[in-house]
């Protein structure tokens, strides 16, 4: 999140604006180009505004909006081109021998901890924030619980992506190579994923990310609101 935190009224202005820029074209590619311009332009350590835009949309009660951007990534999910952004895994690196001279490039982002890095699609993202130690402090699981919902609500507008992200989801809960998803993380990818292709409501969707595994976080963690 960028500092000062934007107002309710900036979030609103934004969020119309990148509304009226996807309807402005009734062409799927370039409607895709829009949103990933957008992600682009706020660059990798902002997705958290991203998704509070996206957030502002799926909380309205304006449906021709929220169906607009569902099809965007449904467009996305079909090409397997998520406008994502990435979270880094702490300890993912290990430290350097002791006593053994360290260059100046061994003090780059990847020596803190930077790596694995890995797109992470909206969904993908907020469950990895919630359930693991990266460089922000922790989504709480009421905040979590909440805008995956509505995440979902939104998404489910479009019947393709509906039908494609349980999959990918279900797809990234059997990937455990990359090292980007703890076995908890899986775990509840895995259940996000079961629940939402079986068709249950965005609330027992989310519901049963919360329910899966051990408890929302480990004891001492800080966590905080999207």
């Amino acid at each position: 999140m960028i500092d000062p935190l934007p107002t309710p009224a900036a979030l609103r202005t934004a969020a119309d604006r990148l509304v009226s820029a996807l309807a402005a074209h009734s062409d799927a590619e370039y409607r895709l180009a829009v949103l990933k311009r957008l992600v682009r332009r706020l660059g990798e350590e902002q997705y958290p505004l991203f998704l509070r835009l996206v957030g502002v949309v799926a909380e309205s009660d304006d449906e021709r909006a929220q169906r607009i951007l569902a099809e965007t990534f449904g467009t996305a999910l079909r090409r397997m081109d998520l406008p994502g952004g990435a979270l880094s895994s702490w300890g993912a690196t290990s430290l350097p021998d002791p006593g053994a001279p360290v260059a100046a490039s061994a003090l780059s982002g990847h020596f803190f901890g930077a790596t694995p890095r890995r797109m992470l699609g909206p969904v993908e993202y907020l469950t990895v924030w919630h359930l693991q130690r990266t460089q922000r402090t922790a989504l709480s699981a009421d905040t979590f619980r909440g805008s995956l919902a509505r995440m979902i609500a939104m998404l489910n507008r479009s019947d393709e992506a509906r039908a494609l992200y349980p999959q990918k989801l279900a797809a990234d809960a059997q990937n455990e190579l990359e090292g980007a998803y703890t076995r908890a993380t899986r775990e509840r990818l895995a259940a996000i994923a079961a629940a939402w292709a079986a068709g249950e409501p965005p609330d027992k969707v989310a519901e049963a990310a919360i329910d899966s595994g051990a408890s929302a976080n480990p004891h001492g963690w800080v966590v905080r609101d999207l």
